[in-house]
């Protein structure tokens, strides 16, 4: 007997009525129908998938490449009393085992998992016992081989369903073009074709395209007229910090963003944006995914980005709230060279390949024939280094050996560090009453974690040291003397992104990639350059309508409100609004709230 989705909606997360498109997609999944859900960015697609489950009870398997995203929302459904756990390419097999047998002794509600994990020895041996209610795939544009992200481990997916052939699956992306859309039901093994579109327009938001040469006088001009927060996209990370602190000389309220700063102040800089203690964020695409603020009034683009698809899911983090806010882009005469320049860097010959598997496999000592399904840290500029290739060229080399299948990358977010005892409980209890070095810190740990001896729980090593008046670097030495001693298996917390290989490690000399396959890619990824090319630099007509035609939308009307719509206007003589300083009205309309 079905729960009903009203009564979860509110009792769960307090919400009285769905947003558009929301019911239709969670009633097709409660049908038992294989349902591709198409929202805009900050349409509420996570309620898609998590409400029905709820309804249904059982197990809701949920595929994700988003490592943060994952964690985020696992820990709100936590918070929500819903039980949930991730695996991660970054756990440990220990870690990886615990959460399964949850998941397979009904201790689950929903279990999260990376993609390249489903082909894992044992995930296939726990998945048939496994009480499986439904299989939510997000970012289902990566199945793709069309989609501007491809990612091989998304094909695993299929073994899934052949071994609950009767279990709906609900898949789910913000940016998908008609070919995309087709390819993902294909791929997905859909018994009967159901894709659930909502509109991509997006009424309270304007794209704005600026092609001033002076690009810090523009962003200057936005922050000066455009009030509330926002966010800065740069492309790399000495142009967050050169932004940042450009702004913050002209006395506007900025802080930098990017992957090689340490956790703790990253996590300072998005709890001071998303409190609004800071205003505008300069970050590299990394920020704003599973990002909850509803308030951006505008996002502005340094550059343009490499594709379309980037450009909507980035630019559609404003506005949130249904209140006006804007996308900007500024772009200059040189974007387009070092658009198409970078775009050939990231398709590096067979030897450059061959160069950067062989680096990678020193650099962490993996021998000939091992390393499966083991995830090794990624520091692309060591890499850089060691093979004396550009970043890009790296990074490009790793991506072809993702598409070829040897390997499976994630994105850099930090992982907390974690802890689970080994010992017996009266190995434990000695240690506590007679060490009085280490028996301190696991007393402490006891007291603040609850089941240490269940499964690895999240520890805070400097609250650890703070209740016992000691150094950070005392404790982590303390809890990395315990896991050598196998008193307790301890995982210290990584910021930096991770490869996992997925097939033993092979000899590089040797190693043969699919031709056809990475001129496929480069052929599409020309298309999709040549898609933003020409937004960027050549489109005449309105922005809107272009942005939903890319996506397969049809508009009748210009949305008069972009650069290109005012131009027209203003040529025409045609009758506007009062404007405001950027040429449009400022006064959105207000959204009632709804779930998501």
């Amino acid at each position: 007997m079905h729960r009903d989705i009203h009564a979860v909606l509110r009792e769960t997360w307090g919400y009285a009525g769905f947003r558009p498109m929301q019911e239709e997609v969670v009633r097709s999944v409660m049908a038992g129908r294989d349902t591709l859900a198409l929202l805009p960015t900050g349409g509420g697609k996570s309620l898609c998938f998590q409400v029905p489950a709820l309804a249904m009870g059982g197990l809701c398997i949920v595929v994700s490449p988003l490592i943060a995203l994952m964690r985020d929302q696992v820990e709100r459904l936590r918070k929500c009393g819903v039980r949930a756990a991730a695996i991660t390419s970054g756990m440990t097999s220990t870690e990886i085992d615990n959460a399964l047998e949850s998941a397979v002794n009904n201790k689950l509600s929903f279990l999260y998992v990376s993609p390249e994990r489903l082909g894992s020895e044992l995930f296939k041996m726990r998945l048939p016992n496994m009480p499986l209610s439904l299989l939510a795939v997000d970012e289902a544009h990566c199945i793709s081989q069309w989609g501007y992200d491809f990612r091989p481990a998304y094909l695993l997916i299929a073994a899934v369903r052949e071994v609950h052939p009767s279990v709906p699956v609900i898949a789910l992306t913000a940016s998908a073009t008609p070919e995309v859309t087709e390819d993902i039901m294909l791929r997905l093994a859909f018994r009967k074709p159901n894709a659930l579109r909502g509109s991509f327009t997006r009424p309270e938001l304007v794209f704005w395209t600026s092609r001033a040469e002076d690009k810090l006088g523009a962003l200057l001009k936005v922050t000066r007229n455009c009030p509330g927060s926002g966010i800065v996209y740069v492309r790399n990370r000495r142009g967050t910090v050169q932004t940042a602190h450009y702004l913050m000389e002209q006395g506007v309220s900025a802080a930098a963003y990017h992957a090689g700063l340490p956790h703790d102040e990253r996590d300072r800089v998005q709890a001071d944006w998303s409190t609004g203690e800071v205003r505008f964020v300069c970050a590299t695409n990394a920020f704003g995914m599973g990002i909850d603020k509803a308030d951006v009034r505008s996002v502005i683009h340094m550059e343009p980005p490499p594709d379309m698809e980037s450009y909507y899911q980035e630019a559609g983090r404003a506005g949130r709230d249904g209140q006006r806010a804007h996308a900007f882009l500024l772009a200059k005469s040189e974007d387009e060279a070092v658009m198409r320049e970078r775009m050939l860097g990231s398709f590096p010959t067979l030897a450059q390949v061959r160069r950067v598997y062989q680096a990678f496999a020193d650099k962490h000592g993996i021998a000939l024939g091992a390393g499966a399904f083991e995830a090794y840290t990624l520091d692309l500029r060591d890499l850089a280094r060691r093979t004396e290739l550009t970043p890009s060229t790296v990074n490009g080399a790793l991506k072809a050996l993702e598409l070829d299948g040897g390997i499976a990358l994630s994105e850099g977010a930090r992982t907390p560090s974690r802890a689970m005892l080994r010992a017996d409980s009266a190995t434990v209890y000695r240690m506590r009453v007679e060490d009085p070095v280490r028996g301190p810190v696991v007393e402490t740990m006891l007291r603040m974690y609850g089941g240490l001896f269940e499964e690895p729980s999240i520890v805070d090593e400097e609250a650890i040291a703070t209740h016992l008046s000691i150094s950070v670097a005392k404790v982590r030495k303390i809890l990395q003397d315990l896991d050598r001693d196998k008193f307790l298996f301890y995982h210290p917390r990584n910021d930096l992104p991770t490869v996992t290989f997925m097939m033993p490690r092979r000899d590089a000399a040797t190693l043969v990639l699919d031709r056809e396959a990475l001129q496929l890619r480069e052929e599409r990824a020309r298309r999709r350059l040549e898609a933003m090319a020409h937004y960027s630099f050549r489109l005449e007509t309105c922005r809107e309508q272009a942005v939903l035609a890319y996506f397969g939308e049809a508009t009748s009307e210009p949305c008069g409100r972009c650069d290109n719509c005012r131009k027209r206007m203003d040529t025409e003589g045609i009758a506007i609004e009062p404007a405001g300083r950027w040429g449009h009205d400022e006064h959105g309309g207000k959204r009632s709230a709804h779930a998501g």
